[in-house]
């Protein structure tokens, strides 16, 4: 196989990379295969966020490498009430635990009846 010229993302690693470009058509079927499998024994993060103690799923979004949450307080009156935006992801223990969601503040959305 030649040396291909089409840039790896920046998110695969270097030697991830250099593997695939060495790799045969067949072994790259077969690392795609492999990698479809893999996927699908991980449930997309915006069906596995929950809702966190007081606070009502409104909305939850997609993006890939995160995922939009805008959740509402309904025990709350007033501004404390929301909606208000997240950004989580998942984070990967870096001692081998199980990791957990961390969630980012984005803050309060404005013109949004929120969910009910």
């Amino acid at each position: 196989m030649t040396p291909s010229d089409i840039e790896p993302p920046d998110d695969i690693p270097t030697d991830v990379a250099a593997a695939l470009e060495g790799s045969s058509d067949g072994e790259l079927r077969a690392v795609i295969h492999y990698a479809q499998r893999l996927l699908q024994g991980h449930p997309p993060l915006t069906d596995a966020i929950e809702a966190r103690t007081g606070e009502d799923l409104v909305r939850v979004e997609d993006h890939g490498a995160y995922t939009i949450v805008v959740v509402e307080r309904p025990d709350e009156t007033g501004d404390a009430r929301g909606p208000f935006a997240y950004r989580v992801n998942w984070a990967p223990d870096i001692d081998g635990g199980e990791g957990k969601y961390r969630w980012h503040y984005l803050g309060k959305v404005y013109g949004d009846s929120g969910g009910g």
